[in-house]
């Protein structure tokens, strides 16, 4: 039977493409991952036959014809979850305004377009649908919006605080963005502009001590005396204005006084620090502006803040409007999935838009998986995913990190340890070095408890530890499922019964990574990658789903892998009851 050829793209560890694979229905031609280590443990798991590529934003699929070139030609079916960090461009907490993500989701639609495959599956946060994430409205998507009916809207956006030459600066900026000017040569270095932010934080204590304290710390008495040595002016390669510059050179020789400890008035400094730096970030902002080509209609003062006007517009309405006028039916009413519903011994909500060129499409509607757990009591448990891996002791050597399953048994009456343990190896259980500190919190934590229920005296480590998240030091509970995987080292989750942090096997079991699924690079890394995976058993289900929607036959689907007793039982009553009619019908 033909199987359908797939171009995963952000294949990250290769999560979303396994899932693809085990239904035996799809081979992936084609991988994009700009992470190197993410790229060899696809490598590492995947056909050697298939295609991997880098940077998405230099993939070029069709010719001057728009007609399909290469390796592309023979496509299927499109893949993959752009990322998600950042997602919102319009977060005013952001030191950048625009995040270069949204251009990764807009690389994702170029590809749908360009290729027309006949089906993709394209996987994101839950909050995507919310509409707090918006694209700010560029000289390009004027038509497009019209076309899709989307009515940007007027958006008043924070870029700083007004300052002494605020109504100078509104006309250099919006001259600057009129005549598309390069405006680097204005700005300092990023370390400076970091390094002068902290500065200014000090210096806004009003204490002479603590400003001293700050700038004779060795790092950044280095860091100061080789820009002054460096000549201070020099730090910009333009500047804007003259007042600008005087106060700039005013605060390098005030600076270089500090240095020499010869005190200074205070107050005057912090004035032309946040000058200064109030500036610097106004004009990065319109830099950012002008370097995505955003549609700016004005800036302006509003009370004591600096504020552009832009428009913009709903991502998650943008997209489906755009799959929709493309030709393709999308899973409309139902796109959130819960990975715990499909089998995952983790609770992970995850929005999942799947598209069916309508041409192709063989049932009413994109037919989407249907629970196989529907609450906490039936959802797989942390236990069922490493159960039988309390008695193997974990190493702490990345590097040494295969063993033998030596008197090893899968738990009895559990299809989901039994479905991760499809090899006699065990690779990645390895865990990181836990200091005196982590171990003395280890020993404290009952199962299910976190940070949050530790004794002071052992929080003293953490600067402001009420703002610590109830995930950070988790022991886990064997009888629940697991909270959302992410980085279990940043997160420091404890094994249920040992005083250790998880292994990497153990948190890639939790995503539903099988044990013969290897993972590469260094520790941090591999924890990253198993963090940012879709777990290869919700990919598994929405595959069956796009299978399905195609009028394509599913040989063995997860029903059957994870609830075969179920599975038996409906047989037989299916069987009973075909006889019992075959017998009516005699009589």
């Amino acid at each position: 039977m033909k199987k359908l050829k797939v171009m995963d793209l952000f294949a990250g560890a290769g999560g979303l493409s396994n899932g693809f694979e085990q239904t035996g229905r799809f081979e992936v031609k084609i991988a994009v991952e700009i992470n190197e280590n993410a790229r060899k443990t696809y490598e590492m798991n995947h056909h050697k036959d298939v295609i991997l590529f880098e940077d998405i934003t230099k993939l070029r699929y069709t010719d001057e014809n728009a007609e399909r070139i290469g390796e592309f030609c023979d496509i299927d079916v499109v893949i993959g979850g752009p990322p998600c960090q950042g997602f919102s461009n319009a977060n005013r907490q952001q030191n950048t305004l625009i995040s270069s993500n949204n251009n990764l989701v807009k690389e994702y639609l170029r590809a749908i377009e360009e290729i027309r495959p006949i089906a993709f599956v394209m996987e994101n946060v839950k909050s995507m649908e919310s509409e707090k994430h918006k694209f700010f409205m560029s000289e390009g998507d004027e038509v497009e919006l019209i076309k899709l009916e989307i009515e940007p809207v007027e958006e008043h956006i924070k870029i700083g605080r007004s300052i002494s030459y605020s109504d100078n600066l509104r006309n250099f900026l919006m001259n600057a963005y009129e005549q598309r000017t390069d405006l680097t040569p204005f700005m300092i270095n990023k370390n400076l502009f970091s390094k002068l932010n902290t500065l200014l934080k000090h210096a806004k204590k009003q204490s002479t001590k603590d400003l001293l304290q700050f700038i004779e710390k060795e790092t950044n008495y280095k860091f100061f005396m080789k820009v002054i040595n460096k000549h201070w002016l020099n730090q910009h390669r333009e500047y804007w204005n003259s007042l600008y510059q005087l106060d700039w050179a005013d605060l390098g020789e005030t600076l270089k006084n500090l240095m020499s400890k010869k005190t200074e008035d205070i107050a005057s400094y912090t004035d032309k620090l946040e000058n200064i730096i109030e500036a610097q970030k106004v004009i990065r902002k319109i830099s950012e502006v002008i370097e995505n080509r955003i549609l700016l209609f004005d800036i302006e003062e509003n009370q004591h803040d600096i504020e552009i006007i832009i428009k913009s517009f709903n991502v998650f309405n943008y997209i489906t409007r755009k799959f929709t006028s493309l030709g393709y039916a999308l899973n409309e009413d139902k796109y959130i999935f819960n990975a715990a519903h499909y089998g995952v011994a983790q609770e992970r909500s995850r929005l999942v838009l799947m598209g069916i060129r309508s041409t192709c499409l063989k049932t009413e509607d994109v037919i989407t998986p249907e629970p196989l757990f529907h609450n906490r009591v039936e959802y797989n448990k942390i236990y069922d995913a490493i159960g039988d891996l309390e008695n193997i002791s974990p190493g702490v050597n990345v590097k040494n990190d295969e063993m033998d399953k030596t008197f090893h048994r899968p738990l009895l009456d559990s299809p989901l340890n039994d479905y991760l343990n499809n090899i006699d190896k065990i690779y990645n259980h390895v865990r990181t070095e836990s200091r005196e500190v982590a171990l003395k919190r280890f020993q404290a934590l009952k199962e299910g408890q976190n940070f949050h229920n530790l004794d002071e005296s052992l929080k003293t480590t953490y600067t402001d530890h009420s703002r610590t998240q109830n995930t950070i030091y988790r022991r886990l509970a064997y009888n629940e499922p697991s909270d959302t995987v992410l980085n279990a080292r940043k997160s420091m989750w404890v094994h249920p019964v040992i005083d250790r942090a998880i292994s990497i096997r153990e948190a890639a079991r939790l995503q539903s990574f099988q044990d013969s699924y290897k993972f590469c690079g260094p520790k941090d890394s591999q924890y990253q990658q198993i963090g940012n995976a879709v777990p290869p058993l919700l990919a598994r289900v929405i595959a069956e789903g796009i299978l399905l929607s195609l009028g394509e036959e599913v040989k063995e689907n997860i029903r059957e892998v994870l609830l075969p007793n179920l599975v038996v039982e409906n047989s037989l009553k299916e069987c009973v009851l075909s006889e019992v009619k075959s017998l009516r019908v005699k009589v």
